[in-house]
């Protein structure tokens, strides 16, 4: 008996050392600043992962800009041989305007197009390169946007937490309504128009003396229809192809702005992004904004023939009745560009 308690003992013995020692191998150290619970994220995307991003915009798929969208996401979807997929979104299906800029800034959305007008908010630089009557041609806008001028524009869109792509030929944007022939400021006394929800479009609108009421893009054509609106202002190519021609045969050639349109991405996006696909981004998105200058002029061209078999009213302005526009929006040079946005505007006048 005594024998058999003392074997218990021992073994007693035996298994708390072992308990206690556990394996004579230390453990390794864990290097400097690694965090012992998770595995740090990396910077950038594995290489080799596959990524689907996804692009808005707010017109529909058949609109030349949206094509242009397309062949962007086309291109980079070749050039990394299917890294990268570039799904888009059209006619508003993600959101209007403003909002798909916010979802790109808070990384719930990685690209999206829109114009100069809603961007402004983002980069109050652009309010500098969308003034009325401020270019004298096509080719001058593009000086300004491919120089030095749009980029560093662009780069005050990284404050935001967003990225400049590239700019997009706006067209020339002109005055439609419903209601009658527009030749002078004075025509436009008290009709409601339809614009970009901007401090910069309704405060044209007030120096031309009309009302600026800002809606949605896709809301324009039912907004003519009902009433709500007497007109609105786009370019040629939207007047077609968004029907607008059907509730505001009226149409006059004013060019009182080119607002450039652009492709932004969220900086969280791009971030994630090695050097290498970035330039990637870039590069497509320049080789189809080329491709989108040329078409765009096409477009203009036949959508203004069309505009004219469907019998509407195209108003030609005289220099006399153009200088009457000029004069009556000289003062918001003053009154709504602030010092740093002055300078932007003497440099883009001085490229004319």
């Amino acid at each position: 008996m005594k024998n058999l308690i003392a074997c218990l003992l021992t073994a007693l013995m035996l298994l708390g050392l072992c308990a206690c020692g556990g394996d004579s191998t230390p453990a390794p150290a864990p290097d400097a600043g690694s965090n012992t619970t998770e595995p740090a994220a990396p910077d950038t995307a594995p290489e080799g992962e596959t990524m689907l991003l996804r692009l808005a915009n707010s017109h529909n798929a058949e609109h030349i800009t949206s094509q242009a969208c397309q062949m962007f996401a086309d291109l980079v979807n070749e050039k990394t041989n299917g890294r990268i997929t570039i799904e888009c979104h059209f006619a508003g299906e993600l959101g209007d305007e403003r909002s798909t800029i916010e979802q790109c800034q808070f990384g719930g959305l990685d690209f999206t197009r829109v114009s100069s007008g809603a961007s402004a908010e983002f980069a109050p630089l652009m309010n500098a390169l969308q003034m009325p009557y401020e270019y004298t041609s096509v080719d001058h806008l593009f000086k300004v946007l491919d120089g030095e001028i749009g980029q560093e524009v662009f780069e005050t869109f990284k404050n935001n937490n967003l990225v400049g792509v590239t700019y997009l030929h706006p067209g020339s944007r002109n005055f439609f309504n419903a209601k009658k022939e527009i030749r002078t400021p004075a025509d436009m006394a008290g009709m409601k128009i339809r614009v970009s929800e901007s401090d910069l479009m309704l405060a044209l609108m007030e120096n031309l003396g009309a009302a600026g009421v800002g809606l949605p893009f896709n809301d324009t054509y039912s907004s003519i229809q009902t009433g709500v609106v007497d007109g609105a202002e786009n370019n040629m190519t939207s007047y077609i192809e968004m029907s607008f021609w059907e509730v505001a045969p009226y149409w006059t050639y004013d060019g009182h702005s080119y607002m450039p349109d652009m492709i932004l991405a969220s900086k969280q996006t791009m971030d994630k992004l090695s050097a290498e696909d970035q330039q990637i981004i870039f590069d497509c998105a320049k080789e189809a904004e080329v491709w989108h200058r040329d078409a765009w002029e096409e477009s203009e061209a036949k959508n203004a023939q069309i505009a004219e078999e469907k019998g509407c009213t195209l108003t030609t302005l005289t220099a006399d009745e153009l200088k009457a526009f000029q004069d009556a929006v000289a003062p918001m040079y003053d009154s709504f560009l602030d010092a740093d946005q002055k300078a932007i505007v003497e440099r883009v006048q001085a490229l004319g």
